[in-house]
């Protein structure tokens, strides 16, 4: 077998190798080869002739083609409409009408009259002119004759101008009232000596601007006077000026408000002179603040510079901060604030606060140290609202009402300092606009360094007001209020002593039924409860009383 492989190698190495291509690549030639070992044919590399065409270099060169695209219109029969602009559809504005009287007529020889009227809507501004009458003569067991009459009038308008709102108003009041408490069984005053009548005239004037947007500087000032007298001779001037400016920075707002308050006030005509007799006073103040607004989250840090002169001057500086933030939205907000104020007393202010105050009084302003407030608001539900707060504050001179050593029927004031907590909630319910309740309680107590008590100054007071509106046909108007026991002070000696007041319960019913838009009736009935009490001391309340009458517009 070797051999046989042997000499078929001799065999092949004599015979001329050519590659696929046709050409010779390698002659092996005439030469022996011996092999020792078993023979393994090994195949040389070949060469595989390529498929790929060759690219053909032969030059072309084409006609140049000459041409000219002709458009021609097709015409068509569609013809194009206009589309309408989308209109949307505004809310019926409500007819307003010019004028509205309102006459009524009750016991006790009460008469009511209340006229207004208004210009309607303008882009240009706004007038008004209002005039109301009150009077009526109370008969009340053991007391003094109560005959009372309030006339008020008052002239408003505005101007709208592009970027601002010019507004001013005049009024006037005219108030009279008796001196009637005391026991009429065994005491005579004649009528004339017992009545007492103030009248007020103010005036009011001032710019505010109005800008939409936030890169302007905000600005109002404002100018009132106010003369206010009385049946003896007391002549009290009261000027005011006061303006704010403001600016939307980076992060927050910030507001300046600055005032000026000049006040005097002569003596009545059976005064005696002394070092305070024709005082005049005034109170200035500046309040910067920093408001941010933010994520739904209210805060504003400021202070104030109040400065008072009394028979000396002083200066005052208060803090500022109010802070709400919601917990849970629409649901839970808790807020908080602190704060400090002068607190003007005058004469004006005082008879308002208590119309049977003598004439013969020169008071100094309430200094609230320091007032500290935290609560919380929210909705039970999309109809209940709630609202709770705990007040603290610290002041100086407040002031108390006591019967005066002189005028027996009349009252004087005494002051003190001390610590008031006050403890707040209310609660509202409302539907549909037909139906609104509201409860408001106040928890009030009082820790004076002088006096054991806050005269004429209850310790629990709370209203319930009830609304309902039977399609806009029939409405009726309910209320109570309660006021838990209150103390007089009462002369004794070099000092005073505390006397009880008793507390009440007063209801109250209105209904009117609207025949038109134009004409309605109305029938209010106080004091449902016949009940007899004080409201100041040696000073009974009206019992059950009605009013009645009808409103008009044209």
């Amino acid at each position: 077998m070797h051999k046989f492989l042997s000499v078929a190698c001799v065999l092949l190495s004599t015979t001329t190798l050519f590659a696929q291509d046709g050409k010779e690549k390698e002659d092996l030639g005439n030469k022996e080869y011996i092999i020792v070992k078993d023979y393994k044919p090994v195949l040389a590399e070949s060469y595989k002739i390529s498929d790929l065409p060759e690219g053909d270099t032969t030059t072309v060169n084409p006609p140049a083609m000459k041409y000219n695209a002709v458009s021609k219109k097709i015409e068509t029969n569609y013809e194009t409409a206009t589309i309408k602009a989308v209109k949307v559809t505004d809310e019926k504005l409500q007819k307003l009408y010019r004028n509205l009287i309102k006459l009524g007529i009750g016991n006790y020889t009460t008469y009511n009259g209340e006229a207004y009227i208004n210009s309607l809507r303008s882009k240009k501004g706004a007038l008004g002119l209002s005039m109301k009458h009150l009077s009526g003569s109370p008969s009340l067991k053991g007391a003094g004759e109560a005959d009372f009459s309030r006339n008020t009038a008052g002239l408003n308008g505005k101007y709208f101008l592009e970027n601002a709102t010019f507004d001013a108003d005049i009024n006037f009041d005219r108030n009279v009232i008796h001196y009637y408490g005391y026991n009429s069984d065994d005491t005579i005053i004649d009528k004339k000596d017992t009545k007492q009548r103030f009248t007020e005239f103010a005036f009011n004037a001032g710019i505010t601007s109005n800008y939409l947007n936030k890169g302007h500087i905000d600005y109002g000032a404002h100018v009132g006077y106010i003369t206010f007298n009385d049946l003896f001779e007391v002549k009290e001037n009261d000027f005011l000026f006061n303006g704010n400016i403001g600016k939307q920075l980076d992060n927050f707002y910030l507001r300046v408000d600055a005032s000026l308050n000049y006040f005097s006030k002569s003596d009545a005509k059976y005064e005696v002179l002394t070092l305070n007799s024709n005082l005049k006073r005034n109170i200035i103040r500046i309040s910067p603040a920093f408001i941010f607004d933010k994520d739904k989250v209210h805060l504003v840090v400021g202070g104030r510079m109040e400065v008072e002169k009394n028979r000396g001057t002083d200066v005052h500086f208060f803090p500022r901060v109010d802070f709400s933030l919601p917990i849970a939205e629409h649901i839970l907000a808790v807020f908080a604030n602190v704060d400090g104020n002068i607190a003007k007393n005058n004469f004006r202010t005082l008879s308002y606060e208590n119309p049977f105050i003598t004439s013969a009084i020169h008071p100094v302003n309430t200094i609230n140290l320091i007032s500290l407030t935290g609560g919380l608001k929210g909705n039970f539900s999309s109809t209940v609202s709630f609202t709770a707060w705990a007040k603290y504050s610290k002041v100086e001179d407040l002031i108390l009402f006591v019967n005066d050593s002189t005028y027996f029927n009349k009252f004087n004031y005494v002051m003190d300092d001390g610590k008031i907590l006050n403890l707040h909630a209310e609660i509202g319910f409302m539907s549909d606009d037909k139906l609104n309740l509201s409860l408001h309680l106040d928890q009030n107590s009082y820790t004076l360094d002088q006096f054991q008590k806050a005269w004429h100054r209850p310790a629990t007071i709370i209203s319930f007001v009830a609304k309902y509106n039977l399609r806009d046909k029939i409405l009726v108007n309910a209320s109570l209020f309660a006021h838990g026991v209150q103390y007089a002070g009462i002369k004794e000696g070099n000092g005073y002593k505390s006397e009880k007041i008793n507390g009440y319960l007063d209801g109250n019913l209105g209904l009117e039924y609207r025949y038109s838009k134009i004409l309605s009736v109305f029938v209010n009935l106080n004091n449902l409860g016949f009940a007899k009490y004080y409201t100041w001391y040696q000073y009974p309340s009206e019992r059950f009383n009605v009013l009645g009458g009808i409103t008009y517009s044209f």
